[in-house]
């Protein structure tokens, strides 16, 4: 049958009459796309501006719009959809609308899609339908939104499937409305058998106050809280976790609903105790190194030790010099210890007496002291001080020291006598 085309100037079928011309106005300017299309003469009676508008073919009658010229601008993976749905047409009862999404070439050239409802308007002598009312809505925008919805929703359950952290949220009466799968695998239950489950169902009876307690806080606050929790484990015992909870608000959202974030931090403490204990170890180490730089003893011939000093003595490190000095004489039986000051800024009364302690200790031990690299000023200061040197050896310099030792164990037989 000849394509039989509707003009632009006749849009809505003609009635007669007031009633019949506001019918019309209706039609015409109604923002739903509207059109009468003849199933068996295969051509549009009428349609309204609305939809001569979506289809980019203007106002005016310019143009005028056919049945074949209509199909063309139907996708063509949808023609053969579109050629079901007017079989349906065919077979529909009266005011049963037969509905469908087709894409179409809109207005521009855009590929637009458009949501479809159609009813029988009148029938033919055999029973078929003949007119049908078209109502056509552009859903290319809510398509276009739903399906970044969708894209969103599926990021979000990606999200939170691979969540290493516990992620769930519970309503007022600690009922869990969702938990993601980490969490169903730490509590050992089925997948997405935790929703309308409560606290006592999952947890040990003796943890469920402590967390209610910190849901409640949440709640009566009205702020997120970080905490460190114990959490048992079915089968690995209790494993040490951090929580944060926080209140989740909006709209469907029931109030007191509750958020929270919990990541196994077990592992990460363990390892920041073993650091520490290493830590620890190596500073130990460091000052043993330390102490042992402080107070250096180095034994240069049999029986004679030199001790060097360098820096300031306070009290602590003038025990340890004593200490270091005894024990060096006794481990080498050592008859002379050479305490060397070149290296001491200064020498005070506190200082003096600890190199006279030193002194009387050694000589309880069957060795003598010998006290060298003192400066003339010190010298002075020490006389000032009035320090009793009584039965002290001193000497200008470490050498002078080293002299004196070697020549007395020569001439003591490689022995002092006390």
């Amino acid at each position: 049958m000849k394509d039989t085309p509707v003009s632009s100037s006749s849009r809505a079928a003609r009635a007669k009459g007031p009633e019949g011309a506001l019918v019309e106005r209706i039609f015409d300017v109604a923002p739903t796309l509207l059109c009468v299309l003849d199933l068996r003469d295969r051509r549009i009676v009428a349609c309204n501006r609305a939809f001569v508008r979506a289809l980019g073919i203007g106002d005016e009658a310019t143009e005028e719009l056919g049945w074949d010229t209509l199909l063309s601008r139907v996708h063509p993976e949808d023609l053969g959809a579109s050629a079901v749905y007017v079989e349906q047409l065919r077979a529909a009862r009266d005011g049963e609308p037969i509905g469908c999404s087709l894409r179409a070439q809109g207005a521009g050239g855009a590929g637009r899609v458009f949501a479809v409802r159609c009813v029988v308007l009148a029938r033919g002598d055999d029973g078929e339908a003949h007119q049908v009312l078209v109502s056509a809505e552009d859903i290319t925008e809510r398509e276009r939104r739903e399906v970044e919805l969708q894209k969103n929703e599926a990021l979000l359950q990606a999200f939170l499937e691979h969540m290493p952290a516990m992620m769930f949220a519970k309503d007022r009466d600690s009922r869990y409305v969702v938990a993601n799968a980490q969490f169903e695998r730490f509590m050992g239950v089925a997948p997405r058998s935790v929703p309308g489950k409560r606290d006592h169902d999952i947890l040990p009876e003796d943890i469920v106050a402590q967390v209610k307690a910190a849901d409640d806080q949440v709640r009566n606050t009205g702020l997120a809280t970080g905490f460190e929790e114990i959490v048992p484990h079915p089968t690995e015992g209790l494993r040490l976790f951090y929580s944060v909870k926080f209140p989740v608000q909006g709209p469907g959202i029931p109030e007191g609903t509750v958020g929270g974030a919990a990541i196994d931090i077990t592992a990460l403490k363990q390892a920041e105790a073993e650091r520490q204990e290493a830590q620890q170890a190596i500073i130990a180490a460091q000052q043993a190194t330390i102490r042992e730089l402080a107070t250096p003893l180095l034994p240069i011939a049999d029986g004679v030790l030199v001790m060097p000093l360098i820096g300031t003595i306070d009290p602590e490190r003038a025990s340890r010099i004593i200490e270091a000095l005894l024990a060096g004489v006794g481990a080498h039986q050592a008859t002379i210890a050479i305490i060397d000051i070149t290296g001491v800024r200064s020498v005070d009364a506190r200082v003096a007496e600890v190199l006279l302690q030193a002194a009387r200790a050694v000589r309880l031990l069957g060795a003598r002291v010998v006290l060298t690299g003192i400066q003339p000023a010190i010298a002075r200061m020490l006389v000032d001080l009035g320090v009793d040197w009584q039965g002290l050896v001193t000497e200008a310099t470490l050498r002078g020291g080293i002299d004196y030792a070697l020549r007395t164990r020569e001439r003591r037989g490689g022995r002092l006598a006390g």
